[in-house]
């Protein structure tokens, strides 16, 4: 948006806002609040580290500070490298642009260094107003209406004489390096005019630097090589007191007056500052993406926790605020902008934060869980309402109000987060402790940051943070330890959890694999011998010990006795389940179905599972009797046989059970298997049912398995066909 050469800059303010509130708000965000700025080069402690401005040539000469209705000059005469133009400013209060003119006589303006605190002036000295009509400097300016004397501006002005040969020439306003913030230091915009003429500055966004936050910029002045005068007069808003007010200007501003190609090479420095002063933060923020990584990889093959997808979720979401924040102090994103995505951001963060807590502690869900867990997507509506709060009262208003249920939230999160480690370190639990370290290092430094910031605005001075060290050229801050401290300590938790769920596992591996041993050992593998029978089995368990199980035995009479059943569940009990059952079946020298399943009923009483099971006695002479437990019905000749309800074994004790009696001819053949067969499905949900089941019934052990396990297999499939033989009827 092109600005009218007279049409005064102003800085990016949230219309009717109330201060202490965003202030409040923002204080609940460590992010937001991260650093303060440096000594300016004239600061006792000297300037930023790795920025060699040089000592102004030209001091203001001894003796008393000029009184007011004296013309004082700024001697340039001796220009040769950059000079600071550090003393003989003229300050006044005055609307208009009238000042701005190379001829406005500021004689009567107090005197004024370039320091970082100003004394106050008394505005009722210059009461000058716009003699030409012509001149619009917006005297409808909200600004001017509030101020009782009707003066909207604040003017600092200075005359230099300049060399009688002298090049082109620029002016620097250089800005501290300050660390990467949503700050309210020097959030003032400011107008340069040289000799009457409004200068664009050069840079990213010279057309509206006013929205942006402020950098360091080049001025060029524009004036013939002889000309030997030159009037600088700087406008800003005139604030009386507060974070923007005018006697802290110079805190925040030095200027330098030189050639371009000199000044240039001094930008170029404080822009590779600048860069040394968020190294640490674009560390920690790679650090974040690569642990963002690797934790939902970790989640991707561990899905049964959660823990790691909320807190690489999260890592995800702060690691872009460093990126954002550089940006905004480099003036290429709005400060809007900037302030909208990092609080957005950073509350989003906060929730998958609090997520990753809830399941890394294994919390019960208790009411202030629920509560802050379902009214967190109220805070995905502060970062929009920020972003568009120009657009209306309406929309301020909501602001506000989504302002307040944000700290609120942000309080109970503190409350929350603060707690339930501490607890957990109190119980002695040693990953909540670990988590908690960080979170006191925070804590400490968001209370330096807070301070210092604070203490640098109200005042209108640097102060430089005791908790500040050098290494090099890169400053490192308390807050830049507490977040490498986080990511060390998550790090070393998910390490030492990693090598403890692995040795777990194997020993758990190790109990399967003992227990699928013996599992191996009490079914057969191999059809015993059966004379006058056919007997084909399949088993294919769903894990590495499955529940499913069979029993074939042959009697002395010339009979065989099969016993099929399915141990709710898998893994480890099942296992034991099975061999419980197994061992009881090899002691029990019952034979009739009936019996047998009651006895078998009598063990399980009293375990933590259910057993279904079907017991078949085939004698010599074809004569078949079966007994069912709840499981599923046999097949004989592709027809499915209607048996009695039993319940399963274990339930409850002192259970009869009923007994159907068949026959079978020379070449009939029966089907028992488990429920894994018609419980088979496809990843859309289809199930393989009955009526494949009664087509295949026909088929041998080894097809029905092999169909059943390419459908879908989710459960143990056992598969048993028993076929009589036509040599045992002849005989």
């Amino acid at each position: 948006m092109n600005k009218k050469p007279n049409a005064p800059r102003h800085a990016m303010r949230i219309p009717s806002l109330p201060q202490w509130a965003f202030i409040l708000f923002l204080a609940l965000l460590p992010a937001l609040l991260k650093g303060q700025q440096p000594p300016p080069a004239d600061h006792p402690h000297g300037p930023h580290p790795g920025f060699p401005f040089p000592h102004p040539n030209i001091r203001p000469p001894k003796g008393e500070v000029p009184t007011p209705g004296t013309d004082v000059n700024f001697d340039a005469t001796g220009l040769g490298s950059p000079i600071a133009l550090d003393h003989n400013w003229r300050l006044g209060i005055a609307p208009g642009t009238d000042p701005a003119k190379p001829d406005f006589d500021d004689s009567k303006w107090p005197t004024r260094d370039a320091k970082e605190a100003l004394a106050e002036v008394d505005d009722s000295s210059s009461q000058t107003e716009d003699k030409d009509p012509s001149v619009s400097h917006r005297h409808d300016d909200s600004a001017e209406h509030h101020h009782p004397d009707g003066h909207p501006f604040a003017w600092f002005r200075i005359r230099i004489l300049l060399p009688e040969q002298h090049g082109p020439l620029v002016v620097l306003v250089r800005v501290p390096v300050s660390r990467p913030q949503m700050s309210f230091n020097g959030t003032v915009g400011m107008d340069l005019f040289a000799n009457g003429k409004l200068i664009a500055p050069e840079g990213s966004n010279g057309a509206t630097p006013e929205t942006y936050q402020q950098i360091s910029r080049i001025y060029p002045i524009d004036i013939p090589q002889d000309q030997t005068s030159l009037t600088l007069a700087i406008r800003i808003p005139f604030v009386p007191f507060g974070l923007d007010a005018y006697t802290g200007f110079f805190a925040h501003r030095t200027f330098f007056l030189g050639e371009r190609e000199d000044l240039s090479s001094h930008l170029d420095l404080w822009q590779h500052a600048m860069l040394f002063e968020r190294i640490p933060s674009l560390v920690d923020a790679g650090l974040k993406v690569l642990l963002a990584i690797f934790l939902l990889a970790l989640f991707w093959t561990q899905r049964d926790h959660p823990e790691y997808l909320w807190l690489g979720l999260q890592s995800l979401m702060v690691a872009p605020i460093a990126w954002v924040q550089m940006q905004g102090s480099t003036a290429q994103i709005d400060q809007l902008w900037v302030a909208a995505m990092v609080c957005q951001l950073l509350l989003i963060s906060a929730y998958f934060y609090f997520e990753f807590l809830v399941a890394f502690l294994s919390l019960r869900k208790r009411w202030y869980i629920l509560a802050l867990r379902y009214s967190a997507p109220l805070l995905l509506a502060f970062g929009p309402l920020l972003l568009f709060v120009r657009n209306g009262k309406a929309i301020q208003i909501g602001l506000v109000l989504s302002a307040i249920f944000a700290a609120v939230w942000m309080l109970m999160w503190f409350l929350f987060v603060g707690l339930t480690l501490t607890i957990g370190a109190i119980k002695r639990n040693y990953e909540a402790a670990l988590l908690l370290l960080p979170l006191l290092l925070s804590v400490v430094g968001l209370v330096e940051l807070i301070s210092t910031a604070s203490s640098s605005s109200w005042l209108s001075t640097p102060v430089q943070s005791p908790l500040t060290f050098q290494a090099g050229p890169v400053p490192i801050h308390f807050s830049d330890v507490a977040d490498f401290a986080g990511v060390f300590v998550i790090i070393l938790i998910i390490f030492v959890r990693f090598l403890r769920i692995h040795r777990e596992r194997e020993r758990a591996s190790s109990e399967l694999a003992a227990a699928r041993s013996v599992q191996e050992l009490m079914i057969p593998r191999e059809s015993p011998q059966t004379p006058g029978f056919h007997v084909d089995t399949v088993y294919t368990p769903a894990t590495e010990v499955g529940g499913d199980f069979f029993h074939i035995q042959a009697t002395g009479d010339g009979g065989l006795l099969i016993v099929i059943g399915d141990v709710a569940g898998h893994g480890l009990q099942a296992a034991m389940n099975v061999s419980m059952l197994m061992g009881a079946l090899r002691r029990s020298p019952q034979t009739e179905p009936a019996k047998l399943l009651a006895g078998l009923n009598d063990v399980l009483v009293g375990s933590s599972s259910f057993t279904t099971c079907e017991a078949a006695y085939f004698s010599a002479n074809g004569e078949l009797v079966i007994a069912s437990a709840g499981h599923p019905p046999p097949y004989l000749n592709s027809q499915e046989v209607m048996l009695p309800g039993g319940l399963p074994l274990g339930v409850v004790a002192g259970v009869v059970y009923e007994e159907t009696r068949l026959y079978l001819h020379p070449g009939d053949r029966l089907l028992m298997m488990s429920d894994g067969v018609s419980e088979a499905r496809k990843p859309n949900g289809e199930l393989f049912g009955f009526d494949r089941v009664r087509n295949l019934s026909n088929q041998s052990a080894f097809f029905i398995a092999d169909a059943a396990k390419e459908f879908g297999q989710e459960d143990d499939i056992t598969v048993l066909t028993v076929r009589r033989l036509v040599q045992a009827a002849a005989a």
